[in-house]
């Protein structure tokens, strides 16, 4: 392996898509999404992690551990960086010149990933945030405004990150935009190996549909509907937000996100929120369902009781934390 390639975008952006594609190419190899680093890097971090051993005191207790060396938190950085490269090529078992790493919320510790391999390559992939809201309802939700508790700081805090990310990192990155890949698959291809020096192969583009993403995480759904890349889907959005609630919910939420912060994905927020305002409003026997799915979202979320009734999050009740 000669680097680590990292994609960052928002969960439902089309990533696993374009990871798929780029599987096919023999020179990229990738699994799943990994998450790998989060642990790593939030290893550093007083906030963000809740443990069974205090992720608190273990800040402190690393961040000590991390004084008494030569050259502190370069130490462990620099460790880190020659542990995961060697767990990355390990993955690449037939002698791939990239392991691709997809993982959405690594949106949290773009800096970090730049920091930690200097000389990797990074492409960061936008999609228009209406749609990505859309097929987070669908998807996550059932197609109602239910369990999306995370993903309300995933269309906020995330874009704003991604969006900071790539500002700060554009000289050494690529971005391009889940609707002009899907328009015309071949162009945005070109570009990106150009940028990975790599040899040009749109074979990839008819057989991406075969590769197997292993692993457990990643799109529940589009690795089984498509088959092939298509742009007919880019207006299935408007059938997410067709009614009066949904319309106001969808246009507040743009409007939490700022201009600046769609300017650099591309994207304009005028032109957004007046596709928003122009949408018929034909499901609005839906009113009572949004209105409550919505209540008792908002309130689980705020309070954060998905920790009490998530089975995952049984632990919790049973300890306490300092």
């Amino acid at each position: 392996m000669k680097s680590p390639l990292f994609i960052f975008s928002l969960p439902r952006s089309g990533s696993t898509l374009l990871q798929r594609v780029l599987m096919g190419h023999r020179d990229v190899c990738s699994l799943a999404e990994p998450w790998v680093l989060l642990p790593q890097i939030y290893a550093l971090k007083e906030e963000g992690s809740l443990s069974e051993y205090s992720s608190v005191t273990a800040y402190y207790g690393i961040a000590g551990f991390l004084e008494n060396l030569p050259k502190k938190k370069q130490d462990y950085m620099d460790s880190l960086s020659k542990f995961m490269t060697e767990i990355y090529s390990k993955q690449c078992k037939n002698g791939e010149t990239y392991f691709l790493d997809k993982t959405p919320r690594y949106y949290h510790i773009i800096d970090e990933i730049f920091e930690l391999f200097p000389d990797a390559k990074f492409i960061f992939l936008f999609r228009n945030p209406i749609h990505i809201y859309a097929s987070i309802v669908n998807t996550w939700g059932d197609k109602r405004f239910r369990k999306l508790y995370s993903t309300y700081y995933d269309m906020i805090n995330g874009f704003k990150l991604l969006s900071k990310g790539f500002t700060k990192h554009k000289n050494k990155s690529i971005s391009l935009n889940y609707e002009d890949f899907i328009k015309d698959p071949t162009k945005e291809l070109l570009k990106i190996s150009k940028y990975l020096e790599i040899e040009f192969d749109d074979k990839i583009l008819e057989h991406f549909s075969n590769q197997d993403t292993k692993g457990i995480l990643g799109d529940p759904t589009g690795v089984k509907t498509y088959s092939s890349i298509s742009s007919e889907g880019l207006n299935k959005w408007e059938q997410t937000f067709n009614s009066f609630i949904r319309k106001k919910y969808a246009f507040a939420l743009m409007n939490k996100i700022d201009e600046e912060d769609f300017k650099a994905q591309n994207y304009s927020k005028t032109e957004i929120l007046k596709s928003i305002k122009n949408l018929d409003n034909k499901k609005n026997g839906l009113i009572f369902i949004d209105l409550f799915d919505y209540f008792v979202s908002f309130v689980v979320r705020r309070t954060n009781l998905y920790l009490l009734v998530s089975k995952n999050f049984s632990w919790v009740k049973k300890k306490s934390f300092s």
